[in-house]
């Protein structure tokens, strides 16, 4: 029988590990819309450009793009920093 589900560990800095906010129905930690995608492109420097690629991503009017460039500002390896300010 195929398996339904797939299991996928990723390794994030400590420090890297913040800007959380809870979900609108209070039940769960989100990340906020600059953040998670600073997250996609410093897994994607990792993983084979695995998370990379976002061909529907749609940005909410909200977004602040000084604020994701302070989180990648914030990437603790140098390489993996120039990666994600490239992308």
């Amino acid at each position: 029988m195929p398996s339904l589900l797939a299991y996928s560990f990723h390794r994030i800095h400590p420090a890297f590990f913040a800007d959380f906010d809870w979900h609108r129905n209070g039940q769960f930690l989100i990340a906020t819309p600059e953040k998670a995608l600073v997250d996609c492109l410093y897994l994607s420097g990792r993983k084979g450009k695995r998370f990379g690629f976002l061909p529907e991503l749609e940005l909410p009017r909200s977004f602040r793009f000084r604020r994701a460039r302070e989180w990648a500002l914030r990437v603790p390896e140098p390489r993996l920093r120039m990666h994600v300010l490239k992308n």
